[in-house]
């Protein structure tokens, strides 16, 4: 096979599914989330709610949300975890694919509330990226878009 056909393939392959992958890392919570079951993003709130925040670091641990990002095909999923740990997977069917142009398929990175504040935090390729989201009664929000909780 022709060595320069499949360089340009997977320097393809790379921008169609790496960058994008990299994109919702970068926001690891951040980005706007979606229904498990749909490709659009919420729409924004026109106002963020003001209720007292219910979530705190007792009652977030075991949770699951699912980040969507309108340039990656798939949702990556986002577990926290006890101790404020936070873990970001690719779904299974990507998991190969995200191995072999990233080197992994999961990330881990920490979590904390503070007050009605949801922060994450992720280093990633020697970079830290920090994201603060609004907590407001039972539902967390990123620039004015909820984020949708799957378990």
């Amino acid at each position: 096979m022709n060595k320069k056909i499949l360089g340009i393939f997977f320097v393809v392959l790379f921008i169609v599914v790496g960058v994008p992958f990299l994109t919702v890392i970068k926001g690891i919570i951040a980005l706007q989330m979606a229904n498990s079951g749909e490709n659009a993003a919420p729409a924004p709130v026109e106002k963020l709610p003001t209720d007292p925040p219910l979530l705190n670091e007792s009652n977030l641990v075991g949770t699951s949300w699912v980040v969507k990002h309108p340039k990656l095909p798939a949702p990556v999923t986002i577990t926290l975890n006890a101790g404020g740990q936070a873990v970001a997977t690719v779904p299974p069917q990507l998991a190969p694919l995200a191995i072999q142009m990233l080197g992994t398929d999961k990330l881990v990175g920490t979590w904390s509330v503070n007050g009605a504040k949801f922060i994450a935090t992720v280093n990633f390729q020697g970079k830290e990226y920090k994201v603060e989201c609004d907590i407001s009664g039972e539902k967390i929000y990123f620039e004015n878009r909820e984020i949708q909780r799957a378990s």
